[in-house]
């Protein structure tokens, strides 16, 4: 039995970089989504924010997803 060790360090690095893009976008968007909540609390406009925050939620739902499709053989 043989080791592909390039293969694993490939796999590790993108795993990695696959959890590093989720969590900034997560993070991000909701302290997005709950700046325009403060915003909006003290009368400032906050669509901009608001509208930037759910967009990085909905990337971050698109990173699951597309996480899932690798992972399921029948999707492909």
């Amino acid at each position: 039995m043989t080791i592909d060790w390039a293969a694993l360090g490939i796999v590790a690095v993108s795993a990695i970089v696959a959890t590093l893009v989720f969590t900034v976008l997560l993070s991000g968007g909701v302290r997005l989504v709950s700046q325009a909540t403060v915003q909006a609390n003290q009368a400032q406009r906050s669509l901009g924010t608001r509208t930037a925050g759910y967009g990085m939620l909905a990337l971050a739902g698109l990173v699951v997803l597309f996480g899932l499709y690798l992972i399921v053989p029948a999707f492909h």
